[in-house]
């Protein structure tokens, strides 16, 4: 259900209600979402209207806008007449008669669009421009201010200092007209040098305008078609360098995890290495006691020989043994223990005697001495 809502005397709004419910009727919050939703409308068609408005002063000539702003209060107060006496149905078809259609408003749309891109283009421009210029005369100041330093240090250091090496104070004039007249002098000499680079500028930019000159004779100068055709061929170079760095992009990634995998083999061998060195002096030492066993086997051997020998030589002692009889044991043994006696009484009489010997040796040194 529609119906119209007279906002002010010359507004008149078509609200859509739902449920067939009047405005009467509504709540707060179905007013204030109402009120919402119109003012919503409104900002849309304020900006759509700003749009167009931009667009007729760019595509209408000025006389042309003045002639209707002159017309239009005419129109207007006939309109407003005659609108009173219409019925809504007409003033509603008149209405969506006005309305611009979808593709006009893409039109319309597009068109500033590009406006819009051109305008960002040339502040974009003029703003590089203006930066460009800032940073010359920024450098340019840094180049003044380097050399007025180093103005400064030059005179601090061959008039100032002259002048402190001396018992007066002050500077002599002499000196420092000098020093000035050298200053001068070497910046005519660089003005000179200066002027002539400036020449030789002059010169090759006369000579590329002449060979300019000579291309756009010769035909050889880029139009608009070429332009355009560079730029189709700027923009498909630039897909391909896109492709061709998500190619880069995953063979960098490719190459990482082959880096990876190479690094873990890489400390694979190492730590393979590793064991491996330490197996070969494991196998050296194994060797060299396996040379060491092999020679303690063959002095083994050796002494097997030689303890076999040796016990044949006593299997056949004893095989050829014979046992004494008692009798003549125990008189072996009688005979033994009188011997051993007989050597401690000997022993016992060397004993005496060599204590005689040494009684007398000291008797007789006592002798000598008193004689």
């Amino acid at each position: 259900m529609e119906e119209a809502v007279g906002m002010d005397d010359s507004i008149m709004v078509t609200v859509n209600l739902h449920k067939g419910q009047s405005v009467q009727k509504m709540t707060d919050e179905e007013l204030q979402t109402l009120l919402d939703e119109i003012s919503a409308s409104n900002a849309a068609m304020q900006r759509e209207t700003a749009m167009l408005d931009k667009y007729c002063e760019r595509m209408v000539p000025k006389e042309e806008v003045q002639q209707l702003q002159v017309v239009t209060p005419e129109h207007t107060q006939a309109a407003q007449g005659r609108s009173r006496h219409r019925s809504r149905s007409r003033t509603a078809t008149v209405e969506r008669l006005l309305n611009l259609t979808a593709e006009q408003k893409c039109n319309i749309a597009y068109r500033e669009l590009e406006e819009t891109k051109e305008v960002l283009a040339k502040l974009r421009q003029d703003s590089n421009h203006t930066i460009r210029n800032l940073q010359a005369t920024f450098e340019e100041a840094e180049c003044a201010l380097t050399e007025v330093k180093k103005a400064v240090y030059e005179f601090e250091r061959d008039i100032a200092t002259f002048s402190q090496g001396k018992k007066e104070s002050t500077i002599v004039p002499e000196t420092l007209f000098k020093y000035f007249e050298d200053k001068i002098h070497a910046k005519e000499m660089l003005i000179d040098k200066l002027q002539l680079k400036n020449h030789a500028w002059k010169m090759l930019k006369a000579k590329m305008h002449q060979q300019l000159r000579l291309k756009e004779e010769a035909g050889e100068m880029l139009r608009e078609v070429d332009f355009h055709q560079l730029k189709i061929e700027n923009t498909q170079f630039l897909r391909q360098i896109e492709q061709y760095n998500q190619d880069l992009l995953q063979l960098k990634i490719m190459t990482g995890q082959t880096q990876i995998v190479l690094n873990s083999y890489k400390r694979k061998l190492q730590k393979m290495l590793a064991e491996t060195k330490q197996l070969v002096s494991e196998i050296k030492s194994r060797h060299e006691m396996l040379e060491k066993i092999e020679l303690e086997t063959m002095e083994v051997k050796e002494d097997k020989v030689k303890a076999e020998e040796l016990n044949k030589k006593f299997r056949n002692d004893i095989s050829n043994y014979k046992v004494p009889d008692i009798i003549e044991y125990v008189q072996e043994t009688w005979n033994r223990f009188n011997l051993e006696k007989k050597v401690k009484t000997w022993e016992r009489k060397v004993d005496v005697a060599e204590l005689s010997h040494k009684t007398c040796s000291k008797t007789w040194e006592k002798i000598k001495k008193v004689q």
